[in-house]
């Protein structure tokens, strides 16, 4: 899939410019099942590609300008020699929606995952995280693993990398997540990071919010910024991305349900 060709490198461009917003949805149902979602909003990225990469390769690249498809997991991981037969099954059942129309400016893609039980759901936080199926690998997947490239090659940490800084941690009664200090020093140590930094900096944002829906009333929360229901049932984060770069442990939560 030719799309990869400048998803990659806008990745990092996205670091520099307000233009996505980020939505993860946590859904979990009294006998510990549920589902993860991820929905980001990337229309304002749309402009920023073209002038990346021109007007003429921005149509050659999308010449049908619309695009509405599902794609499910087990179809991109079932012929992968790099990802392990543990992590094939933890996300056979996921699928990812993607819906383009450049005429209107829309680019939205949806990223759903169904989890047996709550250590299901620790392990597929890790799993998304680790880099094994992360935003490039999927990417890669998608288009076969066989085009390299500037684009495919260039370095540095991509959205999945922010969410790995830290420890998820889910079983029945409590939700936490910690800064890991060691993934904190990689990332810190990463050539980029001083670029990224300098953004946040400057009042860049990316909007990401958290919402864990739990089967019973919320007992405590000890993030300040979060926001609970009336019916103590839902639990709402809202921070902006960026700033995660300077003060991680702000993003920290743990919730006692």
């Amino acid at each position: 899939m030719t799309f990869r060709k400048f998803l990659l490198p806008a990745a990092l461009l996205l670091c520099l410019s307000s233009c996505i917003e980020i939505n993860e949805d946590i859904e979990v149902k009294k006998d510990g099942s549920g589902q993860w979602t991820t929905h980001m909003d990337m229309s304002q990225m749309l402009d920023l590609i073209q002038n990346y990469v021109g007007k003429e390769e921005m149509e050659k690249q999308l010449p049908n300008r619309m695009m509405d498809t599902t794609v499910y997991f087990k179809n991109l991981v079932d012929t992968s020699s790099a990802i392990s037969e543990e992590k094939k099954a933890l996300v056979k059942n996921g699928k990812i929606s993607m819906k383009l129309n450049m005429d209107k400016k829309l680019f939205n893609t949806d990223m759903n995952f169904p989890f047996r039980n709550l250590d299901n759901l620790q392990t597929l936080y890790a799993s998304l995280g680790d880099g094994s199926l992360g935003t490039g690998q999927l990417l890669k997947s998608m288009s076969g693993g066989k085009e390299e490239g500037a684009a495919g090659s260039m370095p540095g940490p991509d959205m999945s990398q922010f969410n790995n800084l830290y420890d998820f941690r889910s079983r029945d009664g409590n939700i936490s997540r910690k800064v890991n200090q060691e993934k904190l020093k990689a990332l810190v140590d990463n050539p980029q990071f001083s670029q990224m930094k300098d953004a946040g900096n400057m009042g860049v944002e990316i909007p990401y919010t958290i919402t864990l829906h739990l089967p019973r009333a919320v007992k405590k929360v000890d993030n300040p910024i979060a926001r609970v229901s009336d019916d103590k049932k839902t639990v709402v984060i809202k921070y902006n991305l960026v700033e995660m770069l300077n003060n991680p442990q702000k993003f920290e939560y743990s919730i006692e349900y």
